[in-house]
């Protein structure tokens, strides 16, 4: 039986922290994490009353929430103040990870110039935490831990190209949430070799390395995603950002 929104969302806590007014960014906030983790499926429709009804919020907070999300690519606009979850597209994993192979090789080689001894050890500390049984037995906490190993290495890129690569890892999530529910073999080891590799090429010094490991990392993660979802799917679109990421990083 199809759940409702009232069944699947649970209403925002008025007075969590103190406060007694919700805003539109607890809306997203809430509203993110759902559509990231699953809960509400690729191609569930879901309107601003709906929405309300089951946050327990106005519909004015909630409108500027779906306007945010439509925005950074996870929903969709429909008809009568609707809106639906993006179901998974060949099209759009292609387009996001070939835009963020290269921003991030970039980025990564920007970070290795200037990235210093402190945040050097903390990024150590996030390669560690992600090969713990703590992560591997938390989906969740292996993407709060992952998502922060990759702002951490492009954090001295500058906070306009920080901005778009949250969003573009953002849109990815969903994708990796899908990935993870197939099973395939060595999944953690390839990406914990990887992070290893990277990590050691920043601690190096060594921005050309890190930048085209980086690219690499992400165009693998792309391609087993596109095999596993989408498999007659043509993927030059990657390819030809690794090849371009690869060779703009020497250059840097």
């Amino acid at each position: 039986m199809t759940q409702t929104l009232a069944e699947i969302l649970k209403p925002i806590d008025r007075e969590a922290d103190g406060a007694g007014r919700r805003t539109a960014i607890d809306v997203y906030d809430v509203l993110q994490s759902y559509i990231l983790d699953g809960t509400l499926k690729p191609g569930t429709i879901i309107s601003q009353v709906a929405i309300a009804d089951a946050l327990q919020v106005s519909r004015t907070p909630v409108r500027e929430a779906m306007r945010m999300l439509q925005e950074g690519g996870l929903l969709t606009g429909e008809p009568n103040y609707r809106s639906r979850v993006v179901e998974f597209d060949p099209v759009d994993i292609d387009a996001l990870y070939a835009k963020r192979i290269v921003l991030e090789a970039l980025g990564v080689a920007m970070t290795v110039k200037r990235l210093d001894k402190e945040g050097l050890r903390s990024l150590e500390t996030v390669v560690k935490s992600l090969e713990s049984p703590m992560a591997h037995e938390d989906f969740a906490e292996w993407q709060r831990l992952h998502r922060q190993f990759h702002r951490s290495i492009v954090a001295e890129a500058g906070s306009t190209m920080i901005a778009d690569l949250e969003q573009l890892e953002k849109r990815s999530e969903r994708y990796q949430s899908a990935y993870k529910g197939a099973h395939l073999p060595g999944w953690w080891q390839r990406g914990e070799a990887e992070h290893r590799e990277l990590f050691q090429a920043i601690a190096n010094g060594d921005a050309a390395q890190a930048g085209e490991l980086a690219a690499r990392h992400l165009a693998r993660t792309a391609l087993e995603l596109l095999a596993a979802l989408a498999p007659e799917y043509d993927s030059s679109r990657v390819r030809d950002s690794l090849r371009f990421a690869g060779a703009g990083a020497k250059g840097v």
